[in-house]
């Protein structure tokens, strides 16, 4: 079937239209909602619209949607929301101010109070959306706040807790590998997240230490000079300053 100009204006219309009686729906339910898991199932499929209608609705309509959902006092409806903050990082990369600030509010009370299933909502999102966002957004988002996450895991007394996160870092480190880094971003989160990463997994999970051993030597050898320790401790500045900040 030929694909004209005319056709795809009607589609995108068609869209438009259904994205206005979705978020109709959804913002009665919303009103109307009172147990925890409906509000979760609410932000479930503000996630499938983050996914399938334009950038530019998914700001103006979901966005509200999302933020409602992200204050409310159940812990349980905030968690259920980042799958879809994560979305909005990979599809709205010009417009995710207000998302960026919703994930670092996450990560703050995730490691202040040690909410850990948001925790690990967070570091399973941020490795599933990471090969997709725009290269500004790994650099200079996603990447820091996953070492920040491996930096904090180390003050978890619980070893149970602390062994689900270094697994999922694993996973995350892994597809960070995949992604086109800077030096800069490779000496400064790359190289230390690592460092502390394995110290963990020499703790916690010392079946899985050798893998992480490999790739800290694969992402070394691409390093001039090395420089080890002078990223440790500039990067140990920049944690201290974003849980300082919040």
């Amino acid at each position: 079937m030929e694909c004209t100009t005319d056709s795809i204006s009607i589609y995108k219309s068609q869209v438009r239209s259904s994205l206005h009686v979705l978020v109709e729906v959804l913002n009665t339910a919303l009103r109307e909602a009172t147990y925890p898991h409906t509000k979760g199932n609410i932000a479930t499929i503000a996630k499938g619209l983050c996914y399938n209608a334009e950038p530019g609705g998914v700001v103006t309509h979901v966005l509200p949607i999302l933020t409602h959902l992200a204050n409310d006092p159940d812990v349980f409806v905030q968690t259920s929301t980042v799958p879809a903050f994560a979305v909005m990082l990979q599809r709205c990369s010009g417009s995710v101010g207000g998302v960026r600030e919703q994930m670092d509010k996450f990560i703050s009370e995730a490691v202040s109070s040690d909410v850990h299933a948001m925790m690990c909502a967070l570091i399973e999102s941020f490795t599933r959306v990471l090969p997709l966002c725009s290269p500004d957004i790994q650099r200079d988002f996603l990447i820091p706040r996953l070492a920040t996450i491996g930096v904090s895991n180390s003050t978890i007394s619980n070893k149970t807790k602390r062994r689900d996160i270094t697994e999922r870092l694993i996973n995350a480190y892994k597809a960070i590998l995949c992604s086109y880094l800077t030096p800069d971003t490779i000496e400064h989160y790359i190289v230390p997240g690592l460092q502390a990463l394995s110290v963990d997994a020499q703790e916690v999970v010392p079946e899985k230490y050798q893998t992480i051993d490999i790739m800290l030597k694969e992402i070394v050898a691409k390093t001039a000079g090395g420089g080890q320790s002078r990223t440790g401790t500039a990067f140990g500045s920049k944690v201290s300053g974003f849980f300082k900040k919040k």
